[in-house]
């Protein structure tokens, strides 16, 4: 009994969640001071400088993202330099340790000799509420590798519609490769989200062979029409990542919550996002380069550095 403790608090994987536990600790203390100091600010909101969507999009291009004003939510561009890092399950696996707590669900097929992967996530990105859909191929059939983002000549057309507790909250239609959409400031538990998806195909024989994966998957309620596939990801069939566990769950959630609090609390004076960034922007700039950090950024920022892979 006294050996297996050891080795549980001596392995690398208990070593790792210390580490991020501490951080976290540290982050929540240091926000909770921060609110108190920003609260405590007197800011003219009159003479701030208006913020256009067109230069909140100059800001977020960089970051592969852009801004529709409409829907007040935050979308992943057709062409950002995440494209060319692909996706694989150690992406859902470290996922937590960024600030992210997601439903994910890889669902596997082959199409004209080539391995496809379609993926869906749903949950709480740090200080956002949202959901994706990615494609992505590969000429191995191994779940462990990288799969490449597809090209242009193999984009689809993907829909969803993200409800939380039968409210819709976002609405995504768009020819792409990876289709997305977060709320600012909102937060979720990953169960209260459900996306209703339709995803269209380019013949017969790849909607069918994604139906047939699908199905593998354990999804019975599957409609189609043509070539296009109509479904709903509610519950997750694949194995979550371990890394996802209550302990962590709980943990990441709560430091998410908070901050969504802290940012909601200090722009409560605003409705939409583009007024609420505008005035973190203003008073507080570092505040702000953390609000541009939406969906995965924070993982794929890991792997360009070559922190992660």
């Amino acid at each position: 009994m006294g050996k297996d403790i050891i080795s549980f608090i001596t392995n690398d994987y208990f070593i790792i969640f210390s580490v991020i536990t501490i951080i976290i600790i540290g982050m929540y203390l240091y926000f909770n001071y921060l609110l108190k100091w920003l609260l405590n600010m007197t800011i003219n909101s009159s003479n701030l400088t208006p913020l256009t969507t067109n230069e909140l999009n100059n800001d977020l291009i960089k970051f592969g993202f852009a801004y529709n004003e409409t829907q007040d939510l935050f979308y992943s561009t057709l062409y950002p330099w995440q494209r060319e890092y692909g996706y694989g399950i150690l992406y859902d696996y470290i996922a937590p340790f960024f600030c992210m707590i997601i439903d994910s669900e890889p669902i596997y097929f082959k199409y004209n000799n080539k391995y496809y992967l379609v993926e869906l996530w749903k949950g709480q990105y740090g200080m956002t509420t949202g959901g994706e859909i990615g494609l992505y191929v590969s000429d191995k059939n191994n779940i462990d590798t990288v799969y490449n983002s597809v090209d242009d000549n193999n984009l689809i057309l993907m829909s969803y519609i993200l409800k939380k507790k039968n409210k819709v909250i976002i609405t995504r239609n768009d020819n792409h490769w990876w289709l997305t959409g977060f709320k600012l400031g909102m937060f979720s538990k990953p169960k209260d989200l459900t996306m209703e998806i339709s995803l269209t195909f380019k013949n017969e024989l790849m909607r069918d062979a994604f139906i047939n994966g699908i199905k593998e998957k354990g999804y019975k309620n599957i409609n189609k029409y043509n070539n296009t596939v109509y479904f709903t990801f509610n519950k997750p069939y694949s194995k979550q990542p371990k890394t996802k566990n209550r302990l962590i769950k709980w943990i990441i959630q709560k430091y998410n919550k908070n901050n969504c609090k802290l940012y909601n609390k200090i722009t409560k004076d605003y409705s939409n996002s583009l007024d609420k960034i505008n005035y973190i922007r203003s008073i507080y700039p570092a505040l702000y380069k953390e609000l541009m950090n939406l969906g995965k950024s924070s993982i794929f920022n890991s792997i360009k550095s070559g922190n992660l892979l």
